[in-house]
């Protein structure tokens, strides 16, 4: 007799054009690449209220169905992009390449910090503060192919994180590229998740899945980890020649992100003393059960809460001083791949954020002092120069 091992399954998933009923499964899947996690499909327990004289009970009947599980990954660049996609409940942008020809820019010269159009304007071009841009084509090679954080923007100037090579010569034949980015909105989408159980030939195929949360979370010297909360509505076996549904999911290929190779940028600074973080998006989605079916006629996305903290060593009171003020911070986040040049990347960027809590670690605790800062998170309603939306996400993947 043949059991089914713990490892050998394929997660598996395509998008629902209609609500819950499930794509041809002959191309177009993908693969979730999966640490841990899985689905179930759960019933609501109909009890009988039967009142018996020998005391005893009379058998219930099963009630509504619903369909709840997670799925843990290494965040790698295009691993999870549809996913990401479905909890933001927005659609990627595409990549915006600009030149001279651009809004009017004309031609660019280089500082230390910034990057100066002669003309035109960087926000008009649709260049945002947050964003990543690389520079190609420019006249000096050292400033190329090189992933670049706005923090700061105005019509003829992109203040960057990085040292760029001061370059005072007018280039009027550069490039300058946004790979795509990713705003908040309000669009829901829905997945068929296929777990293959391949030693056993079967399949579960659950059916109507929103993405209900996504979590983020960074350890020192562990990889950087995203977890996809799912509600779903339905599950259908598949055993024999109809295991797998999807028959040739695509899988991609790229390498997770760490934690130690992170970029982390709060307010005006890239900071190098946290020790954890955690980002959760959650759109509290639900099914709603009712008479005549045992299926939710949708699972709703409700609105979207984001939370968030920080644990970092203690060296100084600015911190503090910031929760005292109530200041108004920025949080951007880049993880890059460590092969390669321009290097691939995945990005989250908020804008609006200031510090709900702080709290110290004891006395008398081994090691250095660290503070537990939880963060309060709104969307960033600045306009101009800045994108409307309390997280945005970005990644190289095409």
């Amino acid at each position: 007799m043949v059991f089914q091992s713990g490892r050998n399954i394929l997660v598996a998933y395509k998008p629902e054009v209609t609500f819950g009923v499930a794509e041809d499964g002959a191309a177009g899947a993908k693969v979730f690449r999966p640490n841990s996690g899985g689905l179930n499909l759960s019933k609501e327990p109909i009890r009988s209220n039967e009142i018996r004289r020998d005391g005893q009970v009379s058998r219930g009947r099963h009630g509504s169905r619903s369909v709840a599980g997670s799925y843990v990954g290494d965040l790698s660049h295009g691993s999870y992009d549809d996913f990401i996609e479905a909890v933001f409940r927005g659609s990627f942008q595409p990549e915006l390449v600009l030149n001279e020809a651009s809004a009017g820019l004309t031609s660019i010269t280089t500082t230390a910090n910034a990057i100066v159009a002669s003309a035109g304007s960087w926000i008009t071009a649709g260049l945002r503060v947050g964003d990543i841009v690389r520079l190609t084509n420019h006249s000096t090679a050292a400033n190329n192919g090189r992933n670049l954080r706005i923090v700061g923007l105005t019509a003829s100037t992109i203040t960057v994180a990085e040292v760029l090579t001061v370059d005072a010569v007018a280039d009027a034949a550069f490039s300058l590229t946004r790979p795509k980015k990713l705003l908040m909105g309000t669009t829901p989408r829905s997945f068929s998740i296929e777990e293959r159980e391949i030693d056993i030939d079967g399949s579960e195929l659950f059916l109507g899945n929103r993405i209900g949360s996504m979590q983020l979370q960074l350890q020192p010297n562990g990889m950087a980890t995203i977890t996809f909360g799912v509600i779903g509505r339905d599950m259908e076996v598949k055993d024999g020649a109809a295991s797998p549904y999807y028959a040739a999911p695509v899988a991609t290929t790229s390498l997770g992100m760490t934690a130690v190779e992170a970029l982390i940028r709060l307010g005006g600074e890239d900071v190098l003393e946290l020790t954890a973080l955690d980002l959760t998006i959650n759109l509290n989605a639900a099914g709603q059960p009712v008479v005549g079916s045992v299926l939710t006629p949708e699972v709703f996305t409700n609105q979207a809460t984001v939370e968030g903290s920080i644990t970092a060593l203690k060296k100084d009171v600015s911190r503090v001083q910031q929760f005292l003020d109530e200041d108004v911070l920025s949080l951007h986040l880049m993880f890059t791949e460590n092969e390669g040049e321009p290097r691939d990347f995945c990005s989250f960027f908020i804008g609006n954020i200031t510090f709900a809590n702080l709290a110290k670690s004891e006395l008398g605790a081994d090691n250095g002092r660290t503070q537990q800062i939880s963060l309060l998170i709104g969307k960033d309603e600045r306009g101009g120069a800045y994108s409307d939306s309390t997280v945005v996400y970005q990644t190289s993947a095409a």
